[in-house]
C-alpha cells in the first residue's frame, strides 16, 4: 500500500535528519515509527464539576455506618509494609 502524507517542515526534517544519520531511506524511519506505534485509548475530558459529582456518587457506594479511615490509616507506613518487607 502506497501513502502520502503532508508533513510539517521540521517533522520532515527531522525523519530526513534520522534516515541520513542511519543511513537508510527515509520510508524506511516512517515505516520503523508506524510499526513501533500502538493504537491509544480515546482521551476522556471530564470537568471538575464531573469529577466532583463522581466522587459522590462513589461516596454514596460506601454503606451507611461505616467508619471513616482514619489518617494513620492511610500513612505510608501502613499501606505499604508488606510491598517495603518484600523488596529487602
Amino acid at each position: 500500500m502506497k501513502v502520502t502524507l503532508e508533513l510539517p517542515p521540521d517533522l520532515a526534517a527531522r525523519l530526513v535528519g534520522e534516515a541520513k544519520e542511519q543511513g537508510l531511506p527515509v520510508d524506511e524511519i516512517v515505516k520503523a515509527y508506524l510499526y513501533h506505534l500502538r493504537p491509544t485509548e480515546p482521551q476522556m475530558h471530564v470537568s471538575a464539576k464531573e469529577v466532583d459529582q463522581r466522587f459522590e456518587e462513589a461516596a454514596d457506594l460506601i454503606p451507611e455506618g461505616v467508619p471513616p479511615l482514619s489518617n494513620e490509616a492511610m500513612s505510608r507506613e501502613n499501606i505499604y509494609t508488606r510491598e517495603d518487607d518484600w523488596n529487602r
